[in-house]
């Protein structure tokens, strides 16, 4: 028993080679694409959900969560954002910290006994949203490129 492979000619399996990595390019875009879009609405229905914290709903950090694609050329970057003054903390958290008023004010909210001149807050845990939901989007980045690869050379 025999196998020959023969290749008649060299610009044959250079289109063939050129077709396959342009294929695979394109697949690749599609998957960080598809992949920061689930983060983007990963993160929205954490802030909007009533049983997991920060339970904030559809305020102006829910507004302010964007996802973005830029292609690079060779190169694709997705990115998942929030431009809300309490993105950082909502994020990270914050340190225990004193809460004083401006100028001679005093701090009183519904349900104090009497006005204060300072708080002392606990601080704010770091609840992760944007990070847990970009991890939790690329956990599926097999099946998603999987995918992107059967829709491009079926």
């Amino acid at each position: 028993m025999a196998i020959f492979l023969r290749f008649d000619s060299f610009e044959k399996i250079k289109t063939c080679f050129l077709h396959l990595s342009q294929g695979v390019k394109e697949a690749t875009r599609e998957t960080a694409r598809t992949l920061m879009l689930r983060a983007g609405h990963l993160a929205k229905a954490r802030v909007r959900s009533t049983t997991r914290k920060p339970n904030i709903g559809k305020g102006n950090y829910f507004r302010s969560i964007k996802s973005g694609f830029l292609d690079g050329g060779g190169s694709f970057t997705s990115k998942l954002e929030s431009n809300s003054p309490v993105a950082g903390i909502i994020e990270f958290g914050s340190r225990p910290h004193i809460i004083r008023p401006k100028g001679n004010k005093l701090l009183f909210w519904p349900g104090a006994k009497h006005p204060v001149k300072e708080v002392k807050h606990p601080g704010t845990p770091a609840f992760r949203v944007l990070g847990e939901a970009t991890e939790e989007a690329a956990e599926d980045i097999g099946k998603t490129f999987e995918s992107a690869l059967k829709r491009k050379f079926n």
